[in-house]
């Protein structure tokens, strides 16, 4: 199995997601995503790409291999958990919200 296959994995379960889980956060068929591990190739980057949307992690992260993680709060990592336990549209409505919060507001300045 490629190293990607195993990080999907390694991913879906740290997230307690099964196979059919990911697919409809990625909202494809449960059998394409059957079919990547059936294959057992190198998923495409525009794969990878989507599944590291739709689990809220960057590229870099995906094929993160060195163990360096970013130190977080608690009050951060709080925030990332209840985050990786959304929904896509939930994702979407959470990003958009926190922009607005943190947007600059002239009067306040």
């Amino acid at each position: 199995m490629s190293f990607e296959l195993e990080r999907i994995e390694e991913l879906c379960r740290e997230r307690g997601w099964s196979h059919y889980h990911l697919a409809v956060e990625m909202e494809t068929s449960p059998n394409n995503i059957g079919n990547l591990f059936r294959r057992t190739t190198t998923p495409s980057i525009p794969t990878i790409r989507r599944i590291c949307d739709v689990m809220g992690i960057t590229m870099a992260q995906f094929y993160s291999t060195d163990g360096i993680q970013v130190t977080l709060s608690e009050h951060q990592k709080r925030i990332l958990d209840l985050f990786d336990h959304l929904d896509q549209a939930g994702k979407l409505r959470a990003e958009a919200y926190m922009e607005g919060l943190s947007a600059k507001d002239p009067a306040r300045d």
